[in-house]
């Protein structure tokens, strides 16, 4: 298996992916890593067919993402019993140089009000390149659940940016 070649590969699209569930661009490559790290001794334990690595990498950042979350609720919980609140909950996103064009700011504002399953999916699905069966079996959930939430986050985006247009 040529690591360095998925790294290359996947690596800006899945950080991307990461970078929806986390806070600061720190944890997103955290996550990465992470998730990297648990397809690695996966394929160890059972070598993954090459057809299936970008899925396997995209579920793997998924489950460490939601780890990570679950990580951080906890310790927030736990320090606000203490009298600490340190761990904000909320829709995680910062800016980076790519993103400092007026287009994409609108197109991230209009992303961030969708509901996080379709806006998961539409991630995959254009940035991440993935098949909707790709996706439903990242995310697991079907084929058509999948599909009908790609179409329900692109009518909502066509209501926004092109108004007259939306049916």
């Amino acid at each position: 298996m040529d690591w360095a070649g998925i790294v290359e590969q996947l690596g800006d699209r899945l950080l991307l992916y990461a970078r929806r569930w986390a806070p600061d661009e720190a944890t997103a490559t955290d996550i990465l890593q992470e998730a990297f790290l648990r397809v690695w001794h996966a394929n160890e334990k059972q070598p993954i067919p090459e057809a299936d690595m970008s899925a396997r990498c995209y579920a793997a950042v998924r489950r460490a993402a939601l780890d990570h979350l679950r990580s951080a609720r906890r310790r927030g919980d736990r320090e606000a019993k203490g009298g600490e609140w340190l761990y904000e909950a909320g829709s995680p996103s910062f800016q980076t140089d790519l993103e400092r064009d007026e287009e994409r700011a609108a197109l991230e504002r209009a992303m961030s009000t969708l509901p996080i399953e379709q806006h998961e999916v539409l991630t995959l699905k254009i940035w991440g390149e993935l098949t909707f069966a790709e996706i439903a079996a990242t995310i697991e959930e079907s084929p058509n659940t999948v599909a009908s939430r790609y179409r329900l986050a692109i009518a909502a985006l066509r209501k926004v940016f092109a108004p007259e247009e939306a049916p």
